[in-house]
Parts: structure tokens; sequence; C-alpha cells
């Protein structure tokens, strides 16, 4: 499987810029990308991705909306996607980014749909084999409507914020300092992701 087929190929030339910003990023290593896949190929991922069955989650610690992993989707689309996502070569790709030793098949990828009133607290990702979170965003949102992923320092106060943009491709690494969150929905309209980790040997 070909980066090129799914990565503008600027990214590709790029990644040495790439994981410069990535290691120089605050407060934790992290690194967002626009206009990351070719439009083609993700425009009908997206279209499949809407005709997914979303299960709401509830807690007092998050409400949003998800799939299944999408390795249990019998779409050809979502399946084809996610292969590249396990890809050796796309996992080749992160590793030059990063430097981190990733494990080749082993992805965790969901669709989430996040609407007026949804959010995500504070949290840090940490799970046995957890490296990289990663969110690839199907939606625009602007600053003021709410839905940006809010990255924390160690005093808990956000640092940085990643906007939902359509075709953004953000990640960062998983660690004992990665606290982070998804800001509240302030608007009627939908911050449509997805959204995983990547897996360190």
């Amino acid at each position: 499987m070909q980066l090129n087929e799914w990565i503008n190929s600027q990214h590709i030339k790029n990644a040495n810029l790439l994981k410069s910003a990535f290691s120089k990023s605050k407060p934790f290593k992290n690194i967002e990308i626009n206009d990351f896949f070719i439009i083609d190929k993700l425009v009908p991922v997206v279209k499949a991705l809407v005709s997914e069955k979303f299960i709401e989650k509830e807690s007092d610690l998050f409400k949003f909306m998800q799939t299944q992993d999408l390795k249990g989707s019998k779409n050809k689309i979502l399946s084809d996607f996610r292969k590249f996502l396990c890809s050796p070569e796309f996992v080749s790709f992160i590793h030059n980014i990063t430097g981190f030793n990733l494990k080749e098949g082993i992805v965790d990828s969901a669709g989430t749909l996040y609407r007026d009133a949804d959010y995500l607290l504070c949290h840090d990702d940490q799970l046995e084999g957890r490296k990289i979170a990663f969110m690839i965003y199907l939606s625009d949102l602007s600053l003021s409507e709410g839905g940006s992923l809010d990255l924390l320092d160690k005093s808990y106060k956000t640092a940085a914020r990643i906007n939902p943009k359509f075709n953004k491709f953000a990640f960062f690494e998983v660690s004992p300092i990665s606290f982070h969150e998804v800001s509240e929905v302030l608007v009627d309209k939908q911050r449509l992701a997805i959204g995983g980790w990547l897996h360190g040997n």
C-alpha cells in the first residue's frame, strides 16, 4: 500500500519538517497537519462513516456518540481505510515523525460524533500499549463554537488548542503528562471525526 495513494504528497516530502515540529511542541509532543489526506479518498470515508451506527456514551466525564471499532465494520471503504492506518507504510511514516517504535497491524479506531453540549473532560489516555493518540477531523468548527482538543500543562491549564477542521490529522504522544480534553460544543453543529491509538512495541 503506497502512502501517496492516501496522503497528500507535500506531507510525505516534508516528513523532516513534521518531525521537527512534533519534537519541539508543547505541552507534550503533538502535531496537527492540515489537508492531510487526498480528498478523493477521504470523502467516501466520510459518507461511509455517517452510515455506521453511533452509540451514545455518557457519564460525569463525557457525553458524545461513538461507533464500534472500525475493525468490526462491514463497510469495505472503512475496512480499507483502517487497513491503510495499520499498514507498514503508514506506521513507518509516523515512526519517522515521532521516533517511536510502533506495532504494525494494531490500531484502535472509531468514529466519534459530538453535538451541541457534548464534551470530554480531562484525562491522559493511558492504557497498556497505547503510544500515539490520533484524530482525523471530518467537519469544521470555529474556536468560538467549541469542540476543540485542548492540551493541558502540568497545572491543568490549556497550553495548546487544536481546532476541528475537515481533513486535519492531529496526534500526540500518550504519556503520564498527556492530559487533554474536548471542550464543550456550544452550537447546533456536528463535530465528526475518526479517533484512536497506535500501539508501541
